[in-house]
């Protein structure tokens, strides 16, 4: 059994919300604590949970800021108070390792793992400072490059959300062997395919429902998404289109649905409890990941474990790691990014013929079924035993 220090020092992510990265860092900690481990966070922002059995503390700092640049300055501050009080921690609960969920502005758990003669595994889920110059904007952009370098030069290990992570890790000089591929994953109890059914007064009965789960962002392919639903719907008066998720597509998505005049077929579900996630996925015939072409699509969608582990025949982009989770499995069809029409011709394909489904959804509960939470977490254990050793 180890001690664990959790760490997460993104302002944006509350412990305790909904958005992907809040569910990741929840799952965690629980797999963490199923496997007979003691699991406490130190974290920038808590957010609200009522019930919880996790142990969460919220770290502040009096620095808030009004210009991008004093709020970026604000969140060194921010991480260089948590790698305090991470030994301040450690002298009243002794742990054993400091896992990190890397965020732009910290190198805390680094640093605070250096001081007190822990291993430190860092987790990386996307290559933020090339994000943050790209679509947000970056004042102290050689602070964050800074910041980046110390945490791939001194973290004990990294665990990559994919292997296209795993490559720009590398590019950036890490040695490929301290660099682990751990995709996302499941909470399998909880999405199983004996899930009742939720029941959407706005869908019939006899519905061929489509879904969809997530952010309601273009790169998550919404545009597509709409469009081949429209092409489906033309051929198949059945064909419902069940969207769970919101952001800020949703009203370019309103505005389709009424254009087309579909306001009967569509049902918008808005931002739904991940508790509450489940059944109305087991309402789905089809789930849906229609991902737009890219050049570095390094996601691990928490959606298509979801679906898998559902059950739900999938129809998904090939594209990153999406394709390199789904080939082979015969639980999806793989369709070109972006492409409309492919999408709509799968629709098709799937509404015709029930014992593909059959088939195709039996595949997705084994495959599913793989990718436990518990399964991750064993693994990153694993990793710092080894690694720690090996120093």
């Amino acid at each position: 059994m180890m001690r664990i220090a959790y760490v997460t020092a993104d302002r944006g992510i509350p412990v305790f919300g909904e958005k992907g990265a809040s569910i990741h860092i929840q799952e965690m900690m629980h797999a963490f604590a199923k496997l007979g481990h003691e699991v406490r966070a130190v974290v920038a922002k808590r957010g609200e949970a009522a019930g919880t059995s996790l142990y969460v503390e919220e770290v502040k700092t009096l620095l808030a800021g009004n210009t991008r640049a004093e709020k970026e300055r604000a969140a060194m501050a921010q991480a260089d108070t948590i790698e305090d009080r991470l030994c301040s921690l450690h002298r009243e609960w002794p742990f054993d390792l400091i896992y990190e969920r890397y965020s732009l502005w910290s190198a805390a758990g680094c640093r605070a793992a250096r001081r007190l003669g822990v291993p430190v595994v860092t987790e990386v889920n996307a290559p933020l400072v090339l994000e943050q110059a790209a679509f947000r904007s970056l004042v102290c952009e050689e602070d964050a490059r800074a910041i980046e370098a110390e945490v791939l030069r001194t973290s004990t290990a990294l665990a990559a959300v994919s292997r296209q992570m795993a490559a720009y890790l590398t590019d950036a000089g890490t040695d490929p062997a301290r660099i682990h591929v751990i995709g996302n994953a499941v909470d399998t109890a909880h999405f199983r395919t004996k899930t009742p059914v939720a029941q959407l007064p706005t869908i019939p009965r006899d519905a061929f429902v489509v879904g969809f789960t997530g952010s309601l962002k273009m790169w998550h392919g919404v545009d597509t998404l709409l469009a081949a639903f429209r092409a489906f719907r033309a051929g198949e008066p059945r064909a419902h289109l069940l969207v769970c998720g919101d952001g800020p597509k949703r009203g370019w998505i309103e505005g389709f649905v009424a254009g087309a005049g579909l306001e009967d077929a569509v049902t918008m579900a808005g931002w739904v409890d991940h508790a509450d996630l489940p059944g109305l996925i087991a309402r789905m015939d089809v789930a849906t990941a229609p991902y737009p072409a890219s050049d570095d699509h390094y996601f691990s969608p928490l959606k298509l474990y979801e679906y898998l582990a559902m059950g739900r025949p999938v129809l998904a982009s090939d594209i990153g790691q999406t394709a390199e989770l789904l080939t082979g499995s015969k639980a999806a069809m793989l369709l070109p990014p972006g492409n409309a029409e492919a999408l709509a011709n799968a629709l098709r394909a799937l509404c015709d013929d029930p014992a593909l489904r059959a088939r195709m959804s039996a595949a997705a509960a084994a495959e599913g079924a793989r990718h436990d939470w518990t399964e991750n977490a064993a693994q990153v254990v694993k990793i710092a035993t080894r690694e720690e050793a090996m120093a």
